[in-house]
């Protein structure tokens, strides 16, 4: 597999808004009162997911991922996409595949929380590669039962996205959204 420009264009395509939905959705934190989803519950002693994964960020995350893809629908007439000298494969986006999207991110953000919290790993600790890929992985398998997945696309994106993560989590440190730097 050779990776290229135009791998990386159909690629952020696609996960765009999965992007948004992990970026944006630490916005609901701020909010004084939320509603954990473990309801602040313990398995074998530990937290099940913590407070930081909430209804409140589960409902949000939904509706960004559901934006940015109708966003995307919206403006894929008006993109130059096929003036491309390589036919790209450019997903048809869809408020349905925003919904997966933003689900499967967050779902695969909670799966990261579930893992870090069963070994001993508090809130807000870092835990390299999973921090970074759980909502990724999360987001293209929930992709994957409205639309076809090319492996080209998944392994440019793990390799991508902890970089983009880390760049946009030290912004959100910077800007006071997030309290940890990763």
């Amino acid at each position: 597999m050779v990776f290229t420009l135009f791998n990386l264009v159909e690629a952020i395509w696609i996960i765009l808004p999965a992007y948004a939905v992990n970026g944006l959705v630490p916005l609901v934190g701020l909010k004084k009162k939320n509603h954990p989803i473990d309801s602040g519950k313990s398995f074998r002693g530990k937290p099940i997911l913590g407070s930081g994964k909430t209804w409140e960020g589960l409902i949000f995350g939904c509706f960004i991922g559901i934006l940015i893809a109708s966003i995307e629908m919206l403006t894929f007439p008006y993109l130059p996409f096929d003036q491309s000298p390589v036919p790209l494969t450019i997903v048809p986006m869809s408020p349905l595949l925003g919904f997966m999207l933003g689900i499967g991110t967050i779902i695969g953000d909670v799966v990261g929380s579930f893992i870090k919290r069963r070994v001993g790993l508090p809130r807000g600790s870092i835990a390299p590669l999973l921090d970074q890929e759980d909502f990724l992985l999360g987001a293209l398998l929930f992709a994957s039962f409205v639309v076809s997945i090319k492996i080209d696309w998944v392994l440019l994106l793990v390799v991508i996205t902890p970089i983009l993560h880390l760049i946009a989590n030290v912004i959100g440190f910077k800007i006071r959204v997030k309290q940890e730097p990763w």
